[in-house]
C-alpha cells in the first residue's frame, strides 16, 4: 500500500472491524492517489473470513491467508464484483445487472462487495438504478464507489454514501517516495514542477517523470507562446493539446502563471518555475485578456466532461479558443 494511504487504510479498516463502516462508501480524491488499490484492499478486508474475529487485531485484517483472501488475490472471488470501463459512460444495464447480483445470496457466506470505479461515469439512469440498492442493500452487501470527480455524481448518490476524502499527500512525502521509486531527477526544481503539473498526484507524477513527459510539456507550452507570432503553428498546437487531457491542464497552469506575472506578483510561487521565460512571454497578453482566456478555458474543460448528451466537438471549440493567441 502506498505510504500516503497508510492512515486512511488504518482508519477504514478499524471501521470495518468495529462494524461501523456504512454499506455504501464513496472514496473521493484527485486522480492518481491509488484509490483503486485502496478500494480493492477494503473489499478484501470486508470479505476476509477473519474480519470481526478479533476486534483488536486490525493489523491482521485482511489476513491474506484465508480462502477468501486467496480468491481475491487470484481475482476469482465469486462475491467480489468490479465495475470498471474505458468507455465514456457506465450504462444502466451494467448497474441493473450488478444490483441483480447483489440481491442474490453470497456464495461464500461473507456477504457481497461491489467496487464501482470512476463512479462519475454512471449515466443518470444508471445512477438512479443504483439508488435503491444503496439505500437498502440486500443481506451483507457493501458497495464502494471510487471517484476523482465526485461533483459529477447525483446528489442522491452522495446522500446515500459515507464519504471519505483521500487528501493530496504532503509534497515532501511524495518527493521522497519518487526518489525511492528511482524516477526523481537530480534537479529539485524539476521534481517540484513535475508535482505541480500533476496537481500533487504521486502516481501521475511518477508516470510523468518515468516516461520523460517533461520535455514534451516544455515544447508544447513554448509552441503555445509562439502561436501569437507564428499562426502557422495552430494545427500543431491544437493536435498537441488534444493528445491528452492533462495537456490542457498544462496550458491552464501556464495561463495562471502568466496572469500572476501580469499582475506584478512574485515569481516565487510560479507553478511552472522552470518555464518562467515562456510565462513572461504569455504575460504580455495583459491581465484582462488572460483572465478572460482562463475563464473560457475552464468552461470549455467542463463542457468536455458530461457523460450524457451529444459529445462536444473538442477540436472545433479548441480552435476557436486558440484564436485568442493568433
Amino acid at each position: 500500500m502506498y505510504p500516503w494511504l497508510t492512515q486512511p487504510l488504518a482508519q477504514l479498516t478499524r471501521l470495518i472491524v468495529d462494524q461501523q463502516l456504512g454499506h455504501a462508501l464513496l472514496l473521493k480524491g484527485i486522480d492518481g492517489l491509488g484509490k483503486r488499490e485502496l478500494a480493492q484492499h477494503l473489499a478484501k478486508a470486508l470479505l476476509c473470513q477473519h474480519t470481526g474475529v478479533d476486534i483488536n487485531a486490525t493489523a491482521s485484517v485482511p489476513c491474506g491467508h484465508c480462502h477468501s483472501c486467496q480468491l481475491v488475490a487470484a481475482g476469482s472471488h465469486s462475491d467480489l464484483h468490479l465495475i470498471s470501463t474505458d468507455q465514456r459512460s457506465i450504462s444502466v444495464d451494467t448497474i441493473r445487472q450488478l444490483t441483480q447480483i447483489l440481491s442474490e445470496s453470497a456464495q461464500l457466506g461473507q456477504g457481497k462487495v461491489a467496487v464501482i470505479e470512476q463512479a462519475e461515469k454512471m449515466t443518470e439512469a444508471a445512477a438512479n438504478a443504483l439508488l435503491k440498492t444503496l439505500e437498502e442493500p440486500a443481506g451483507q452487501s457493501s458497495i464502494v464507489l471510487v471517484s476523482s470527480q465526485p461533483e459529477r455524481l447525483l446528489p442522491t448518490i452522495h446522500s446515500r454514501c459515507q464519504p471519505w476524502l483521500i487528501p493530496v499527500p504532503d509534497s515532501a512525502q511524495v518527493l521522497h517516495w519518487l526518489a525511492e521509486q528511482g524516477v526523481a531527477t537530480d534537479n529539485a526544481a524539476t521534481n517540484i514542477t513535475a508535482l505541480n503539473v500533476n496537481q500533487g498526484s504521486p502516481l501521475n507524477t511518477r508516470h510523468y517523470l518515468a516516461e520523460g513527459v517533461d520535455q514534451r510539456r516544455r515544447e508544447l507550452l513554448q509552441q503555445c507562446a509562439q502561436l501569437r507570432r507564428e499562426p502557422q503553428l495552430l494545427n500543431t498546437v491544437q493536435t498537441g493539446l488534444l493528445a491528452q487531457p492533462v495537456h490542457i491542464v498544462w496550458l491552464q497552469l501556464l495561463l495562471q502563471d502568466a496572469l500572476q506575472l501580469s499582475l506584478g506578483l512574485s515569481t516565487a510561487q510560479l507553478r511552472l518555475a522552470d518555464s518562467e521565460a515562456v510565462c513572461r512571454d504569455m504575460s504580455e497578453l495583459g491581465t484582462a485578456k488572460l483572465t478572460h482566456m482562463l475563464d473560457e478555458l475552464m468552461q470549455w474543460r467542463r463542457r468536455l466532461q458530461p457523460t450524457v448528451g451529444r459529445p462536444v466537438n473538442a477540436g472545433l471549440q479548441l480552435t476557436q479558443w486558440l484564436t485568442h493567441l493568433t
